[in-house]
This record gives C-alpha cells, structure tokens and sequence, in this order.
C-alpha cells in the first residue's frame, strides 16, 4: 500500500524547490524514488491548519475526502472546542514563560513570548471573525457559533505587554547595582558622559524606526485594547493602566530631549524623533481617556467603568510637561493648544466626580457619582436613624456580635456615622468599603440638602432650629478610605480610595465641606491601597502620590509611614520589576536629603528609620539581581554610619541581617556563603553582649544553611547545623525539615561523591535515631526523604538504585499506602528515582522506568494530587526508552509522546510535553537496531515527530532538534539527490532560526556530500572563515 511521507519532508523539499517526487512506501522512501510533492499540497495545507493532537493530526493524512455533510458539521462544531482549548493554551503557556523570563531578567526571551502571544490573540479574533461571519451565513443548525476570547485573556496580554521594558531607552547605565549615596561630582561627570553618548548615538544615524517606535508597549497594547473593545466591555483600571504607560512614554521622550545643550541642532531641533513621539504618545493617552469616558456614559455611569483620577492626573502632568518644553515663539501655537487641553481635563474631571448631576438636585436621590452602592435608593426619604438601622443590621447579619449603641437617638450626628464607618474597616467584608463609600455620599447629600439658599436664609432665621446633621469631617473621610483599604476581593480599591479624594476636592470647590481637608493619614491610605493592589504600575503610582505630598504647594507633609509604605511597594514588585530596587533606594536617599536640608527637623521632614532601610533592602533581596549583594552590603554599612551620627531610630536588627543575607543567598556573586556566615557571627557576638534585637533566629541559620548549599560547602554546613543542634535551650534556632533537606542538598553538591552518600546516609539516620529515642520531636519529612534520594542518585555509587527504590518502596507505604501524609512522595520523588534509573544502565531499565510511570498515573488517578505525573517524568522515561537497545523502541518512544500530549489534553497540565520529550523520540528513531522493517518505522517515526514539533503552538525545535532529526536522516535514509535536497532545506532553516550549533555542523558536514556542505557555506564565511553570528544567535 502506498503512503504519504509526513508533512515535514514535504514541506522541506518544497521549501528547497525538490522537483522530484515524495510519494512511495516506506522502503522507496528511504531509498530516494519518490513521485512529484506538489499533487500533495493541499493534504500538507489541511495538516498545517488541524488543531486536532498530533496523532489525530499525524493519521489526517490518510483520511478519505468523503465526509457526509452531517459529518461535517458535527466535526467542524468539535473542532471548535479543540481549537478554543488550544488558543487559550497557548496564550496561557507564552503568558507565562513570559512572565517567567521577566523574573530571570531575561528581556529577549520576554520580548519573544509575548509576541508570540499577541500573535496567538490576533488570530485567534481574526479566525473568530473568519468562523462567525460564515456560520451566520449559513443554515445548517449543526455548526455551532466559535468560542471568543474571553476578556480576561485580553487583560492578560494587555499587562504582559505593559511589563516590557522600556520602548525608547538608549543609554543604559550599566552601575545601577554599584551605586553609592549620592555624590555631586560624580553625579555631573556620569551626565555629562551620557549627553554625549547619546549625541554619539544620534550622529551615526539612528533609525527613524528606533527613536519613534510605533510598535512601542503603549501602542501594542492599545491596539490589544481596540480588539478587546469589539467584544467585551473594558474596565476603567485597563484604560488606566495604557494612559499610565502613554504617559511614561512622553515623559521619558522629553527627558532625552532636556540633554540637548544650546547650538546643537541634531538634539535640539523642533523635528526632534524624541518631540514628535512625545506628542503621539500624549495623543494616545487623551483618546484613552476620551474612549473611557464615553464608555463609562454608555453603560450607565458603572462604577467598575469610572476613569481614575489617576488618569486625569496623568493626562494633565504630561500636556503640562508638552506645554512646558514648548517656550519658542514659532511654537506658542502648540503651547496654547496644551494648555487648553489641560484646563479642559480639570472641567472634565470635575464634572465627572461632581456629587449631584441631576439639574433638580434634591429630585436624583443619589449621593454619589454613580448612585448608591449598598444603601436603597429611595434613601432620601429615610431619616438618620432609619439609615443608621439599615446598616447596623447588614453589618449584624455577617457579624452576629456587633452591635451599635445610641443611647439618645435625638442626638445622632457625625460620631454615630464615624463609628459606624470605622466599624465597616473593624470588620472587613465584601462590602466595607462600598457601604462606607454610601454612607458619606449619604452625609454629604444631607448636608447639602440643608444649606438654605440666600432667599431663604432671611425666613429661616425666624424658625425652627433645623436637625443635627452629620456632616463629614477628616475622620470620617480616613474612615472610608480605611474601609475601602481592608474590603476583601476587591480588584479596585486603590482607584476608589483615590477617587474618594479626588469628590472631596470637588465638595471643598463647591463650599459644602468647607473646612474639611485630607491629612497626612488620608494620603497614606491611599499609598497603601495601591501598595495591596499589585497591579501594574502600583509603586510608581504610590511614587507620584508621595511627591504631590512633597510639593511644597501642599499642606500635607509626608511621615515615615509614606515613605516607608512607598518603599514596601517598590519591594513589593521588585520580582517582577528588575528597576524597583534602584527605585526605592532614590526614595530613601530624597528621605535622608530632605532631613539633611531641614537640618533634621523631623516636623518638616522625617528622617530614615530602621524599617525604611529594611523595606530598600528587601527591594534588593527579591530582585535577585547580580550586584544586589553588594549594594546591600553598602546600604548596611552606610546605616550603621548614620546611626553612628545620632540616628538613634536608624540601628540594624535581626531582620536588617536577614534581609542582607537573602540578597547575598539569590544574588549569585561568589563568596556569598562566608559573607553570610560573618553576618551571623556578628549577629551572635552582638546578641551575647545584650542586644536582644540582634538575636538569630532560625531564618537566619537556614539562609545561611542555604547559602552553603547554593555553593556545595556541605562540611561548613554540617558544622553549622551542629551548632544548631547544640543550642537545645533555644527554642528560635531548632532545627526544621528546611535545614537538614539544606544540608543534605549540601553534601549532594560536593565533589567528594563517595564521601558526600556516606554522610547523608548517616545524617538520615541520625534524624530518626534521635526521634526514635525520643530526643526531639523532628521527624524526616517527604523534603528530606527526597534530598536523600537526590544524594544517592547523584552519588554514582553502585547500589544507587537500591537504595533510592527502597526508599522510594517505604515512602509509598508509609505515605499513599498507610495515610502518613508527613512521608508522602511528590512528583519530585518519583523524577530522582527515574533518573537514577536512567542512568544505571541496567539492561531492563527502561521496563522498571514504565512501571514507576505507570504507578504514578494509577495513585495519581485515586486522588494522590502530590503525585502527579510531570513532563520531567515523561521525559525522563523518553531518554530510557532511547538509551535502550530495545527493538522498535522508536515507536514506543512515539506511543508514550501520545500517551504524553493526552494526559495533558485531558486536563493535567503538569505533563504537556517539552521540547525534551520530543528530543528523546528523536534519539530513540536515530538509534534504532539494524534491521530494515524497524528502521523504516523509527524513519516515519522521526519525521512525524519533527513535524509536529515544527507546527507546535507553544514549541519551537532547538538545536539539538535539528541535530539529532539530521542524525536520524543519515543513519536511516540512503544517499541521493532527494536526501541532499531535504538537507539542505532543512539545514537554511536552521541557519534562518538561529539554531546552527556546533552540533549541528557536525552533523551536516557527517551526513552532506563535501561539494554539498561547502556550498552552503560558500559566500557566507569572512575573510576568517567565521560563519555568520546570526545562524548561532539561538542556540
């Protein structure tokens, strides 16, 4: 019977323009006779599009074309399901390597994800609007409707974008991690420098392209926000979150812009790439805004689509700043226009937040901009204490116990509504801050509703005295902002607290909350909320709220609190934001520069204390930026200095050192342990003279303990973990599972392997003897189980795999078997097991690796979640597999990738393949036994597997694909004018990709012909035989 060769070859010679035929049973394959390729596209085209799993994709090439019409509808409605799955997938998987490179500090690798998911959204709507136009056209009641992206995808692709660095950096300072406190020297030589470098820069012609960018973060994410606009309904905060990413983008355009020195044209000249870019982006941000307002109209002024004041703010600052670098006369034109934008976006935002639209007044029974959240809306008509009695009884029904107590309900006023109020942030529910939010609208309208007009005032004299009104004052404003600050799965609560401000502006403006005013308290709340946010841009927002607090326009002065709360949130984002630590740093330095100034009078400006220090230095720790160690080291020492000057607030504590040695631990410079180490001696030497706060405790040994694991200094921390042991009287630096899994990882990583399996193995006994008899109540756990398999696996001791089945056997007996959950293995325990398998080169390892993969899908399938099956694993099995001398091992390598790829379809997200998985069946086909039957299988096998590595949604071959698929070809298809072809295809898309290892040219220059391989390097080389650095860009 004659086959179809698998789509790769296809597509391959087809690339490499084969004119002779690919169509044959599997022997003609091998052996170079094949017909014409082309009769086949349209086979190689419908392949391409399947979403269906690879072996459903694999055996479409052998399908019939005749499909029923009903058929056909019911399987174009199942691939509708298959192929929404497999976007979101995607999307899912790019989102997350993504996000995972950008914690790495890996910026291509970042760039390149979210590409990739971009590309994966766009499509997706694209064929979404391909299938709904075509099923609307029909009438076949079969085909369902095809699924649409959720907004929440869109959300996510939104903020990976935002996460990009910076759009239009030029010049990077490469001693950020090095930097000093601040020296003014210093400081104008490092500027002067960087003017000239970027004039350097500019000269040699940077393109338009780079300097104005239309494919910057901001743009990519507006254009994600248009797709989203057409089926959902954005919320606010993602407007919020593009017009702030616009407006960075314009200020940091005119930063380049203010280095430009009197006479040089080239920096200074009005068609400045820098100045028109800053225009496009201010653009951008107003239409935003304009956009987030109408939307906010056309869906009934929802509070969840209410544009922040954080939006106008920004909107404002960046037409300012336009405005502000626009002083020549030729140019006043653009200066007007943004001054008028400004003052239009201060009426815009007043009218927004304005209290009351209704034209009637008293007639729109709504105290707030968007109507009353909580509170009935027929609340006008209530009295206080009908309003005070609502709300007492649904605190009551979530809080059994409380209780308001109103002794003389004739004297209800402003204390009643504040306790309440405050009662709402004592007991935080999903409604704290919405209730609380309606309660003072509620004030503010009573009070409004009270003020007589001036023909009545007269009249009014001669009546009645008018009934207690609670009117708001600052306690009942940092009442609700605290409501707001502790209400629980709220995603809003940073914009609501500042949108509480931003109404108490507009009542102050229109004179019904005259004398009411905002503090230093109301100003930190709102700091907080954005700290607790998380969101994008949290920190920097928290940043502009502290320097309106600064400004000296203002009667707010900042406290410790703002500055140590604005730290926390830099420290707070700095996993994910690689510039937080040197943010936070430049907050404490304007700290200590604003005391100095004030000659320390911590009335006009507070001075650095011990927390402020420690939350800069926890900024540093979990930014696991190289140099973070370091700098730490500097900032430890430049405290100790202050307080040395009579700082006396300013003294380093057992949190201070611990921080420290966290950033030497994930910081990577070498020599981290013994630095640590010290930190420790001076900790205990600090201690033993009585300084109770220097006291170590057991974070501090096991960051140390870890420190020396890191480098494989087991005997240092086997002496450490001694010391511990001997301290039997403190309770703080009792050993746990954490330490003694950090010592065994220890001894796991020496050099001395024999020596290193001797002492785990005794350090494990000695931890059950001692609990055994009594002497402590530690127990080995499944962390310390498992570092004892990690031991022995690494060891290459003979009876390795002895002992880790053994140990394997009793946890699994202990654990899953007899309930101990303390003892339970994990997929952790299972992949050291396999792997020590795999590398024993027993006869019958591959046979005992299935059967332990096998155990693990049946505990697995009984609801052993620890267990779960994991692409490491598979993998791990898939190199057994190869490695063995077992016959048709390549299709076996092939059924358990299947088995692999519907284990993750089925809902195990653990276990989608890798491309490790799809390696190793490669190496099982290019290793396969000698005779003819099977070699044509493991060729068909290596080919399909290729393929669908190829045309994977969230893999891309590496260059050990390419190496090992060409060794496949060489050891399995003879020689001929088809193979010399396909190689040579094959081997330019590798070069295109950037995957030409070393490797691989040993591969090629093996397999090709010498003309052949020559001429594929002919023209290419340099003058010294260097092949170009872009075909090993990836590798």
């Amino acid at each position: 019977m004659r086959q179809r060769l698998p789509s790769i070859v296809l597509s391959v010679c087809f690339f490499a323009h084969v004119g002779s035929a690919l169509l044959a049973s599997p022997t003609a394959i091998r052996s170079g006779a094949f017909p014409n390729p082309l009769a086949f596209a349209p086979s190689i085209t419908t392949l391409k599009k399947s979403q269906l799993p690879f072996h459903h994709r694999a055996s479409s090439i052998y399908l019939s074309s005749a499909i029923s019409a009903d058929e056909t509808a019911q399987k174009v409605a199942a691939d509708d399901t298959k192929h929404y799955n497999s976007h979101a997938t995607t999307l899912s998987t790019h989102l997350k390597d993504a996000s995972l490179a950008q914690l790495n500090n890996d910026v291509v690798t970042q760039q390149r994800e979210m590409e990739y998911a971009e590309q994966v959204l766009v499509q997706w709507v694209e064929e979404y609007r391909g299938r709904n136009s075509h099923s609307s056209d029909s009438s076949d009641s079969l085909v369902e409707q095809p699924e649409l992206p959720d907004a929440q995808l869109f959300n996510d692709v939104i903020e990976g974008l935002l996460a990009l660095p910076s759009s239009f950096a030029i010049v990077d300072d490469e001693n950020d991690n090095e930097k000093s406190p601040p020296n003014e020297d210093v400081e104008n030589d490092t500027q002067e420098m960087n003017d000239e470098i970027r004039r350097q820069l500019l000269r040699k012609g940077k393109s338009r392209e780079h300097l104005q960018s239309e494919n910057n973060k901001s743009d990519r994410a507006t254009h994600i926000l248009d797709l989203m606009e057409s089926f959902h309904e954005p919320t606010g905060s993602i407007y919020d979150t593009i017009i702030a990413s616009h407006g960075e983008d314009v200020l940091q355009c005119l930063s380049y812009l203010s280095t430009g020195q009197d006479g040089d044209d080239e920096l200074n000249s009005k068609e400045s790439l820098y100045h028109q870019q800053a225009w496009k982006s201010a653009k951008s941000a107003l239409q935003l805004l304009n956009r987030s307002e109408e939307l906010y109209q056309e869906t009934g002024q929802s509070s969840s689509q209410l544009p922040s004041i954080a939006s106008y703010v920004t909107a404002m600052d960046v037409w300012k700043a336009l405005a502000v670098v626009t002083e020549e006369d030729d140019e006043k034109k653009k200066r007007d226009e943004a001054l008028e934008v400004v003052r239009n976006l201060r009426q815009r935002r007043l009218k927004v937040y304005t209290l009351d639209r209704d034209a009637a007044g008293e007639n729109n029974n709504r105290g707030g901009s968007g109507g009353y959240n909580i509170l009935p809306q027929e609340v006008a008509t209530m009295t206080v204490e009908e309003v005070l009695d609502f709300t007492t009884n649904l605190l009551s029904e979530s809080v059994p116990e409380y209780q308001l107590k109103i002794e003389d309900t004739s004297k209800i006023g402003t204390w009643h509504f504040n306790q309440l109020i405050f009662d709402l942030a004592k007991y935080p529910q999903s409604f704290s801050g919405s209730l609380a939010q309606d309660l003072l609208d509620y004030m503010v309208y009573m009070v409004k509703k009270s003020s007589p007009s001036k023909r009545r005032r007269r009249r009014l004299k001669q009546s009645a005295p008018h009934p207690n009104i609670p009117k708001p004052n600052a306690e009942t404003i940092n009442g609700v902002l605290k409501a707001w600050m502790v209400t629980p799965d709220y995603s809003d609560v940073a914009r609501r607290a500042e949108a509480v401000l931003a109404k108490l502006a507009i009542w102050q403006s229109e004179g019904i909350l005259w004398g009411v005013s905002a503090d230093t308290i109301s100003y930190n709340t709102c700091i907080n909320c954005w700290k607790e946010s998380g969101i994008t841009g949290a920190a920097q927002r928290a940043t502009d709220i502290l320097r309106l607090m600064e400004d000296a326009s203002t009667t707010i002065t900042p406290d410790v609190i703002s500055y140590t709360t604005c730290i926390g949130a830099w420290a707070d984002c700095s996993s994910r934001d690689p510039s937080a630590g040197g943010c936070a740093e430049e907050l404490l330095m304007r700290m200590y520069n604003r005391n100095k100034d004030a000659a320390g009078d911590e009335s006009v400006a507070p001075r650095p204390t011990t927390r402020c220090f420690n939350a800069v230095l926890l900024a540093f720790a979990n930014g696991r930026q190289s140099g973070s160690g370091k700098r730490a080291m500097e900032l430890l020492r430049f405290m100790e200095r202050l307080n040395s000057e009579g700082y006396a607030d300013l003294s380093p504590d057992r949190y201070t050192f611990n921080i420290i040695m966290k950033a030497l631990l994930c910081c990577g410079e070498r020599g981290a342990s013994q630095k640590a180490n010290q930190l420790l001696e001076r900790m205990e030497d600090s201690y033993s003279k009585g300084n109770s706060s220097m006291k170590p405790d057991l974070i501090t040994y096991n960051t140390v303990l870890d420190a020396f694991s890191k480098e494989g200094d087991a005997k240092s921390a086997e002496r450490l973990l001694e010391k511990m042991l001997n301290n039997r009287g403190d309770d703080m630096a009792k050993p746990n599972s954490h330490s003694y899994t950090a010592v065994l990882t220890a001894w796991s990583r020496s050099e001395d392997k024999a020596m290193s399996v001797r002492r785990a193995q005794a350090l494990f006994d000695d931890i059950e003897g001692r609990y055994a008899a009594g002497e402590t109540d530690f127990r080995a756990e499944t962390s310390v189980y498992n570092a004892l398999i990690n031991c022995w696996a690494k060891s290459g001791d003979r009876t390795a795999l002895y002992h880790v089945t053994q140990i394997l056997s009793l946890m699994e007996e202990l654990g899953l078997k007899g309930g101990d959950s303390d003892v339970q293995p994990n997929s952790r325990t299972y992949c050291s097991v396999l792997d020590t398998l795999a590398n024993s080169k027993k006869h019958k390892a591959h046979a005992e690796s299935l059967e332990i993969l096998q155990r693990m899908e049946d505990y697995y399938s009984e609801g052993y979640d620890s267990v779960r099956p994991c692409a490491r694993a598979y993998s791990i099995v898939l190199s057994t597999i190869a490695r063995s001398r077992r016959k048709n091992k390549a299709l076996e390598a092939q059924e358990l990738l299947h088995r692999m790829e519907s284990e993750y379809i089925g809902g195990n997200s653990a276990c989608r393949p890798n491309v490790y998985s799809y390696n190793a069946v490669l190496n099982a086909a290019a290793f396969c036994g000698r005779d003819e039957r099977e070699q044509e299988e493991a060729f068909k096998v290596a080919c399909l597997t290729f393929d669908e590595l190829r045309m994977s949604d969230y893999l891309q071959p590496s260059h050990v694909s390419y190496g090992t698929f060409l060794k496949a070809i060489k050891k399995l298809m003879q020689e001929s004018d088809v193979r010399d072809n396909l190689v040579k295809g094959l081997f330019r898309k590798c070069c295109r990709e950037g995957l030409a290892s070393d490797f691989v040219l040993k591969e090629m220059a093996d397999l090709s012909t010498p003309g052949l391989y020559q001429s594929l390097l002919e023209g290419v080389t340099n003058e010294y035989g260097n092949l170009p650095k872009s075909w090993s860009a990836n590798v």
